[in-house]
């Protein structure tokens, strides 16, 4: 009887144990390492509401693919430097080119010996026609170039401000019955109208 009464407490106190479950409190030790201070700063500077500055990205848009270093698109950058970088060795290729036939096309008219002597080309007509075409070119490439430069500081410039929108869930709108007057006969009219919520 003794052996049964000592196991049934003791099975009462091991549940007991069980049940009663864990402390928890724990100490948790901040991890200073510097990635972790590098996420915190993001998620600052995500909460602030004034971060991106449009005007700032804009600004930073001087170097080229600047404003989207700003603003944390760092998959844009390869593009934007490889646009860059494509327009420079187009406008250097037509430039060479373009002095080339320049040469070319000068010597040809003194009757001088140049670099496309005893080619298909050798004559003033094509070397000057060449020469139009390349300078031509040129000049396209660099109106490019001012266009690519003037899209990325704008593409900069809007990305920023579209992060300052709030975007709800809920884009629904609602319909509700309005009651209106109509000004010629004054008789009130039933319809439905539309309500969208704009916050």
């Amino acid at each position: 009887m003794l052996y049964r009464i000592f196991s049934v407490t003791l099975l009462c106190f091991l549940l007991s144990q069980s049940v009663s479950g864990q402390d928890t409190t724990t100490i948790v030790r901040p991890d200073t390492s510097t990635d972790s201070l590098l996420v915190e700063a993001d998620k600052a500077i995500e909460k602030n509401s004034n971060w991106p500055v449009p005007k700032k990205a804009l600004l930073w848009s001087i170097i080229p693919s600047g404003g989207q270093v700003y603003n944390r698109d760092w998959w844009k950058v390869p593009l934007v430097a490889g646009g860059f970088y494509a327009l420079y060795r187009t406008i250097d290729y037509n430039t060479d080119l373009y002095r080339r036939l320049q040469d070319a096309y000068l010597l040809k008219l003194d009757n001088k010996e140049h670099e496309f002597t005893g080619t298909s080309i050798d004559n003033v007509r094509t070397l000057r026609n060449l020469r139009d075409r390349y300078d031509k070119n040129t000049q396209m490439s660099y109106v490019f170039l001012l266009l690519g430069y003037a899209l990325q500081g704008i593409e900069a410039y809007v990305d920023a401000h579209l992060r300052q929108f709030d975007i709800d869930d809920d884009l629904s709108f609602r319909l509700k019955p309005t009651l209106e007057m109509l000004p010629v006969s004054g008789q009130a009219v039933m319809g439905v109208g539309v309500v969208i919520p704009i916050k």
